[in-house]
């Protein structure tokens, strides 16, 4: 074995060895479909618990939590708190609590000896911190896996390549030698020959110069939120857009403007236009972001300022607008289109090493979706809308209503409710109207809840004196601190041990008492800044999972009326296969939201009326036990029968971020399947926009894949 191989595998086997299964009784999980609901799903977990004695030494506290769940007399933090008092004794949360700061360790230790967060946060504030995943990936980066791989690489990085960030030849670029690459859902593992970090533009031209001239392929990315393989390849280049410094810099209350914080890194600026775009009558300004700044940093200037912001984008504020633009693929609500339909000019770095930029609107269609072919993008202008502010109202409806199901649809037993003719219709009714009509539409169901949450909300332009930030910092700590909860359990073995079934339930459970409204049917309206609404959710980061999403066409049928049903049995297909196996494969959620077509000539949505854009996730426990995939292909199975008014097979893509590439559909290779079929037409147009940018920039398609390319865009796009 060599030596470089040896500094990694032996981080590895100390991990392996500390995480060992722990041995647990043989639980009984052969419940009746009729009982699959999280109440009686909780008694038997109560019940079997009762008859196994070491349960309450392994799980401290957990059965009186339960209990009160059942009797609905606790709330979220409750619960959170006793789920990691359940497990504060083993390694998992020992090494967690270890990596959070000072301050952070405090602040979880006053939680866990009953605090609230309020009075968490009142003593000192709360920001953000980012995930443990984004820090260990950081920290890897720098520091290699353990002190003897330091030393090994850090002699090593003598001999790497000097690329100089500014003319004068004073500041070379950070880089770092063999550093093994991850994603943060650990689909994807490889090690680059060197992973730089750049600052400038002018940096960034001396990179593509020298790794054309060494013959390298280079790949960017921030927070590695992509499942599929779209990174850097082994012995190629990869550059990080953040480094550790950057990616754990504390949020500077003192300024709004990332570039204050990060005054040297020309990727971090967001630099408003001084005049309205021409005919918007004062409702749209163009913005130039950083492809380095983060979601966050966004959301804090564009509440702070209270005039501008993006109409649509992701839940997730650790990513950066760069990696959101990228898969063409996010956005929300029917009146909308994607965050890649908002771009208004690319500045990037070509195959030559020159910068350049896209801002003619018919090239744009190539450009600001072209997932990293082009070059290196450094910089996006959005269109910005004017602020507005959500009329917030999400409830809690019996899944059965929530989305009904088609006439005629077998539901799972435990879900199906009996009802009027005239209540189900009223509630049909009610889907497709906040389907097409609402500003923002998404649901959420988690596994084995007789409730789903519906978040459905307009806008108004009207701020009211009801208008408030949210989450309310303490919300935020809550919502954070349930999120590490969730990144605690994935790797706490004894968690992992238990029946999947009680671990999808436990965490559904959590998830539906901590989403507003708190209690049953009770729900004011949150009047909030639209950014705010759009990124309600705040520690979902925390927590790794793997995910799969498909964006389903809605079609007319031959009257002109959207087949709304295709989107009620798509749902109910994701829900149907969870109950029908009861190993729980699927543990986090089914979500879906409704939104537009697109106009970027590879988005998935693109042609559409108007598109069901909807996932499944689990944790990272169900797929090392090995069901995921089986359940992800039945689901991608069942997602892609669904036909049109006349017959045909619809459209439906992938999300190109999320899992898809490792799957079949319709029983073919699903990369030849896009290449040939899903995107037939858009490919050659997308590579003759390219070309015709190139043609004018001095670069060909040619030049694209050998500098830019990686081994599924070149089956895809080259092949």
């Amino acid at each position: 074995m060599k030596l470089h191989q040896l500094i990694y595998i032996l981080p590895l086997l100390t991990a392996c060895a500390s995480a060992a299964p722990a041995e647990l009784p043989v639980i009984d999980i052969d419940l009746p479909e009729a009982d699959l609901d999280n109440t009686k799903i909780l008694d038997s977990v109560l019940s079997q618990s009762a008859k196994d004695p070491t349960f309450k030494s392994n799980f401290p506290g957990l059965l009186d939590a339960l209990n009160r769940v059942k009797k609905e007399d606790i709330g979220a933090d409750d619960l959170a708190r006793a789920y990691l008092k359940a497990v504060s004794g083993r390694g998992a949360f020992k090494k967690a609590f270890a990596e959070l700061d000072d301050v952070q360790r405090e602040q979880v230790q006053e939680f866990l000896d009953g605090q609230s967060p309020q009075a968490v946060v009142t003593k000192r504030g709360f920001s953000i911190p980012p995930s443990p995943a984004a820090k260990h990936h950081f920290k890897r980066m720098v520091e290699g896996p353990s002190l003897f791989s330091r030393r090994w690489l850090n002699a090593k990085r003598e001999t790497t390549p000097v690329i100089y960030e500014d003319k004068a030849k004073t500041k070379p670029m950070q880089a770092f030698v063999a550093t093994e690459f991850e994603n943060w859902g650990l689909t994807i593992r490889n090690t680059p020959a060197i992973t730089f970090v750049p600052t400038t533009v002018h940096g960034v031209e001396n990179l593509i110069k020298w790794a054309k001239a060494n013959n390298k392929r280079v790949r960017a990315a921030g927070y590695r939120h992509t499942w599929t393989d779209m990174y850097s390849a082994d012995g190629e280049i990869f550059v990080s857009m953040l480094d550790l410094k950057t990616a754990t810099a504390v949020p500077d209350a003192s300024s709004i403007l990332p570039s204050k914080q990060h005054p040297d890194n020309e990727f971090k600026v967001i630099e408003l236009a001084e005049e309205d775009v021409s005919g918007s009558g004062g409702k749209k300004r163009l913005a130039r972001i950083g492809a380095a700044v983060t979601n966050e940093e966004f959301r804090r200037w564009s509440v702070a300022g209270d005039h501008w912001t993006l109409p649509l984008n992701v839940v997730m504020v650790e990513i950066t607008l760069g990696g959101s633009n990228v898969p063409i693929c996010h956005g929300g609500g029917f009146r909308h289109k994607t965050l890649s339909d908002l771009v208004r000019k690319i500045e990037y770095v070509d195959a030559n090493g020159k910068a350049q930029s896209v801002s003619d609107p018919k090239l744009l269609k190539a450009a600001a979706g072209s997932m990293g072919l082009l070059g290196i993008v450094t910089h996006v202008t959005f269109e910005l809308d004017k602020m507005t502010y959500a009329i917030m109202k999400p409830e809690k409806i019996d899944t059965y209503l929530a989305i009904p199901p088609p006439r005629g649809y077998v539901v799972p037993l435990s879900l199906y409710k009996l009802v009027t003719p005239s209540k189900l219709q009223a509630a049909r009714e009610k889907f497709y109207n906040d389907a097409r009509n609402a500003y923002y539409s998404e649901w959420f169901w988690f596994p084995y809840q007789k409730r789903c949450l519906v978040n459905v909300w307009d806008n108004t332009p009207t701020k009211s004196s009801k208008v408030k930030t949210y989450p309310s910092p303490p919300d935020v700590f809550s919502q954070w601190i349930q999120g590490w909860l969730g990144g605690v359990i994935n790797d706490d073995p004894l968690f992992r041990a238990l029946p999947g079934l009680w671990q999808a339930t436990f965490l559904g459970t959590l998830a539906m008492l901590a989403l507003p409204p708190q209690l049953p049917g009770i729900g004011d309206e949150i009047h909030t800044y639209l950014i705010d609404a759009l990124h309600f959710r705040r520690g979902v980061q925390n927590m790794r999972v793997r995910d799969i999403e498909l964006q389903i066409p809605i079609p007319l049928d031959k009257a002109g009326d959207p087949m709304w049903e295709i989107v009620q049995r798509a749902w109910w297909d994701a829900i149907s296969l969870t109950y029908a196996d009861k190993r729980a494969p699927m543990r986090i959620a089914v979500e879906m939201r409704i939104m537009s077509g697109s106009d970027i000539v590879l988005a998935p949505q693109r042609g559409n009326w108007g598109t069901a854009s909807i996932e499944v996730l689990t944790t990272m426990p169900a797929a090392d036990e090995g069901i995921w995939d089986q359940y992800a292909q039945k689901v991608v199975d069942k997602w892609t029968s669904y036909k049109d008014a006349n017959g045909k097979l619809l459209n439906v893509r992938p999300h190109w971020a999320k899992e898809w590439d490792t799957y079949t559909i319709h029983g073919q290779n699903w990369r030849q399947y896009a290449k040939n079929v899903s995107f037939k037409d858009a490919i050659p147009e997308f590579k003759r926009l390219l070309a015709e940018i190139g043609e004018e920039q001095g670069w060909t398609l040619e030049d694209l894949q050998k500098r830019f390319s990686v081994g599924l865009l070149d089956e895809v796009i080259f092949d």
